[in-house]
């Protein structure tokens, strides 16, 4: 009887599957992109996680603008942000993300316990990224233009509450982004 009740709830969760509205996102290999692709300037549109704290540190945040390029070593891309507070101020950030030859995500240089998992996304022109550290798992959306097609954002959303990430973050932009500074 054990045995009948196991391959019912098995077949169960195959029709449950089937007939779900999630898709599994497609992870994209970072040793394989098209770098050119996604190198230049890209918007942060929107964030998904599972608590409110793995977001928080997106809460005084009006805009960020981000610039990927190809370091002179072909293992390491270089990150710069320009990030608006709501309060006006703007904040440079960069760090770098190490292409290991044995990982398909990206590792952050000097934060061992951080993972990066890119994804596709519905729309050309933006980016799913996933983050995973000790202390928080999101995920968030890029965009190289300032207001992405609402399909694009529906498609986000989608993948966020598929991966059980119910707590979402528009980013507001209501202030011009911030400019690069010269390092």
């Amino acid at each position: 009887m054990e045995g009948l009740w196991t391959c019912l709830l098995y077949l169960y969760g195959l029709i449950m599957d089937a007939v779900s509205l999630c898709e599994n996102p497609v992870k994209l290999h970072a040793n394989e992109l098209n770098r050119e692709q996604y190198l230049g300037r890209w918007l942060f549109i929107a964030a998904a996680a599972a608590s409110p704290s793995s977001l928080e540190t997106f809460a005084h945040v009006d805009s960020t603008l981000f610039s990927m390029n190809q370091s002179e070593s072909p293992e390491k891309l270089h990150l710069r942000a320009a990030i608006r507070l709501k309060t006006g101020q703007c904040v440079p950030k960069s760090w770098n993300y190490l292409l290991q030859e044995e990982s398909a995500d990206l590792a952050t240089e000097g934060r061992p316990h951080m993972r990066t998992e890119l994804f596709s996304a519905k729309c050309p022109n933006t980016i799913i990224v996933q983050e995973t550290d000790q202390d928080y798992q999101r995920i968030l959306f890029y965009s190289r233009i300032l207001h992405p097609a609402e399909g694009c954002l529906a498609d986000f959303w989608n993948k966020a509450s598929c991966l059980d990430m119910n707590e979402f973050l528009l980013i507001p932009r209501t202030q011009d982004a911030c400019e690069f500074q010269e390092t």
